[in-house]
């Protein structure tokens, strides 16, 4: 549990404005993430507040947790994820990676594993928000699996 920093103004444009229509928000950010068929999104409610989005479950596993949480926040005019999931079972936590410009999978798997062939396992771990290894951008934070 805790607080994830994102981007605000990077990501995908789901709302013009928060302020007043944070249930619709809300709403659309939850359709967002089920519309993305992650795994244990059946199980997790989404609230928008400001630019916050708050994330509440129980019954996940530490890999659909943390893919909900980035899918959540790499959304345009969410700056912050409160992870409020409960896990199932006592899993290690990947590390997250902002993308800067000129970064590639490969470029970001050579700096967290040391061998930049490993740029799949980033993508893998990123799928269904990642449709392609050659579409990321600035500000979007991406799930490193140990």
């Amino acid at each position: 549990m805790g607080l994830f920093d994102f981007v605000k103004d990077a990501g995908e444009k789901l709302w013009d404005a928060v302020k007043g229509n944070e249930s619709q928000a809300s709403d659309a950010l939850k359709k967002h993430i089920n519309e993305l068929n992650l795994p244990g999104s059946d199980k997790v409610d989404v609230k928008v507040d400001g630019n916050k989005a708050v994330v509440t479950g129980d019954g996940l596993t530490q890999e659909q947790k943390e893919k909900i949480l980035v899918a959540a926040g790499n959304v345009h005019g969410i700056s912050e994820v409160e992870d409020q999931v409960t896990s199932a079972a006592a899993e290690p936590a990947s590390q997250f990676y902002n993308v800067v410009s000129g970064d590639t999978l490969s470029k970001i798997s050579q700096k967290m594993y040391g061998d930049a062939n490993q740029y799949n396992k980033i993508f893998e771990a990123n799928k269904p928000m990642l449709s392609s290894p050659d579409k990321i951008y600035p500000g979007q934070k991406l799930r490193i699996p140990a």
